[in-house]
C-alpha cells in the first residue's frame, strides 16, 4: 500500500512539473513574443473593438519583442503605398484648392451635387468630411490661401443665372448629447454671405487674401478688388467687355481674356491693380485662350487653326516674341508651376480631334484622350510626363489644371465626369 501511494506521489508531481514547462515555454520561451494590448483606437464614430478581427499575437495592437533568426520581427502593418495617380473624388467636384506644408500637401474640395467640404493629405488614404453643409450646385469655385474658405458659383432652383456666394469653414462641436442619443456632426458649418448680384467672373489674389471679381451693371463691366469676403469693395475700372475670363497671376497684374469662338478675334489685357490701366498683350486671335505665369512673363495662349485643329503657342511677355510650344491643345487644358514659374504642365490629347476650337471643346461636342506634357518656356525643351490614361481605369479628359504651392503635386478634373485627381510629379521623376 505504501510502495502504492509513494508511486502516485511521484505521478503527480512529474505530471506538475510537465504542466510548468510547458506553460513557461509555451508563453515565455525563446522566439515567443510578448503581446503588448493598447487602448482602443478611434474609427470613424466609434471604436475598434480590441482584437476586432485578429485574436491573441496577430492582432494589429501587439509588439513583436522576439527574434526571427537574430533579425527583429514586427506585426505592424506595413505603409501604405500611394499610387502617383489618384482619384482623388469619384463624385463630381465643384472646385477644389490646395496647400503644402513641411510633411505633405492638403486638398479640400467641394461636392457639386450636396455641397458637402472633404479634405485629404496626400500622404494618407483618409478623406475626411468636415462640413456637411447643404450648398448645392456649386460647379466652380476658388479657395483662399489656407483652404479655409471659398468663394463659388451655384444655381438655385429655377434659376439660369448663377449666385456667387463666400462661404467659410466656421468650426462647430462634433456631437451633441441628449437625453436619448448622441447626435455626430461634421468639426465645421460652411457660413457666409451673398456676393453682388451679376458677378461674371472672379479670381483670388496670389497669396489668397483678395478677390477680384467683375460685374455686368447695366450692360457695363465694372472691375472690383475685396477682401476674400467680398467686404471693402474697391472699383478699379468700368469696360464695355462682358464676356471675359480673368485671373490673378501676379500681385499687380490681373489678365482678363475675352471668352474663345473660333469664330471671334480675342484679345488678353494686363489691367494693374494700383491703377487700373490697361495693357493689351495679345490680339486679335481667332479663338484665343491664355493661361499666364505666376510671375506675369509668359502666357500660353491656344487659337483655332485653319486645319480644324489648335495651335498652341507660348509668349514672352517683355518682347511679345512667340515661342513654339510643339504640343497642340487648349490653355484651358494648362496650368504653370509656382516655384518653377517658367514650367507650364498641359493635358494634350494623344491623337487630335478635328473640330472648331475652343468652341466644340467647350459644348461637349468633342472630347480627348489625354497626356501630361511639360513644357519649360525659357528652353523649348517638352516632356511627356504621365500618359495618364495608362494608369487609371477611365478614359481623362482633363480641364481645371493647377499645381500645388511647392510644385509636387499636378490636380485636375476629369471634364468626362467632373471627378477630381492628383498627379504626384516628385514620385514620377
Amino acid at each position: 500500500m505504501r510502495r502504492t501511494s509513494i508511486i502516485i506521489i511521484v505521478i503527480v508531481i512529474l505530471l506538475i512539473a510537465s504542466g510548468f514547462a510547458y506553460w513557461y515555454f509555451f508563453f515565455h520561451g525563446p522566439g515567443n513574443p510578448t503581446v503588448s494590448i493598447t487602448s482602443p483606437t478611434p474609427q470613424g464614430n466609434g471604436f475598434v473593438p480590441l482584437n476586432s478581427g485578429n485574436s491573441g499575437r496577430n492582432s494589429a495592437t501587439s509588439t513583436n519583442t522576439g527574434s526571427n533568426n537574430g533579425q527583429p520581427v514586427s506585426n505592424q502593418p506595413a505603409p501604405v503605398k500611394i499610387a502617383t495617380l489618384r482619384m482623388l473624388s469619384g463624385t463630381p467636384v465643384g472646385g477644389y484648392g490646395s496647400i503644402t506644408n513641411a510633411t505633405t500637401t492638403t486638398v479640400r474640395w467641394i461636392d457639386r451635387g450636396r455641397g458637402n467640404v472633404y479634405e485629404l493629405a496626400l500622404n494618407s488614404e483618409t478623406v475626411n468630411t468636415l462640413s456637411n453643409t447643404i450648398l448645392p450646385r456649386m460647379f466652380q469655385s476658388v479657395w483662399n490661401k489656407n483652404l479655409t474658405a471659398l468663394v463659388g458659383s451655384i444655381f438655385t432652383d429655377n434659376i439660369d443665372t448663377p449666385t456667387t456666394v463666400y462661404a467659410g469653414l466656421k468650426a462647430q462641436a462634433t456631437s451633441t448629447a441628449s437625453s436619448s442619443n448622441l447626435v455626430m456632426t461634421t468639426p465645421f458649418a460652411l457660413k457666409g454671405n451673398n456676393l453682388p448680384d451679376n458677378v461674371i467672373a472672379y479670381a483670388a489674389s496670389p497669396k489668397g487674401d483678395k478677390l477680384f471679381f467683375m460685374t455686368d451693371e447695366s450692360g457695363v463691366g465694372a472691375g472690383y478688388i475685396s477682401n476674400f469676403d467680398g467686404s471693402g469693395m474697391t472699383r478699379l475700372f468700368n469696360t464695355p467687355l462682358l464676356q471675359v475670363n480673368v485671373e490673378w497671376p501676379e500681385t499687380n497684374t490681373i489678365a482678363i481674356t475675352t471668352k474663345g469662338s473660333a469664330s471671334q478675334a480675342g484679345f488678353l489685357y494686363f489691367v494693374n491693380t494700383k491703377t487700373g490701366v490697361w495693357k493689351k498683350i495679345l490680339g486679335p486671335i481667332a479663338g484665343l485662350s491664355t493661361r499666364v505665369s505666376h510671375d506675369a512673363k509668359y502666357v500660353i495662349a491656344s487659337s483655332a487653326s485653319k486645319d480644324q485643329n489648335v495651335d498652341t503657342t507660348i509668349y514672352s511677355v517683355s518682347s511679345s516674341s512667340p515661342i513654339g510650344a510643339v504640343v497642340r491643345t487648349l490653355a484651358d487644358k494648362c496650368a504653370w508651376g509656382n516655384f518653377y514659374a517658367d514650367i507650364v504642365y498641359c493635358a494634350v490629347p494623344s491623337q487630335p480631334v478635328s473640330g472648331a476650337y475652343p468652341d466644340d471643346w467647350y459644348t461637349g461636342r468633342l472630347s480627348t484622350i489625354d497626356k501630361i506634357w511639360q513644357v519649360n518656356a525659357k528652353t523649348g525643351e517638352i516632356h511627356l510626363v504621365s500618359s495618364i490614361v495608362d494608369q487609371s481605369d477611365r478614359v481623362i479628359d482633363a480641364f481645371n489644371l493647377s499645381i500645388d504651392p511647392k510644385d509636387n503635386y499636378l490636380f485636375f478634373m476629369n471634364k468626362n465626369d467632373l471627378t477630381l485627381w492628383s498627379y504626384d510629379l516628385v514620385a514620377s521623376q
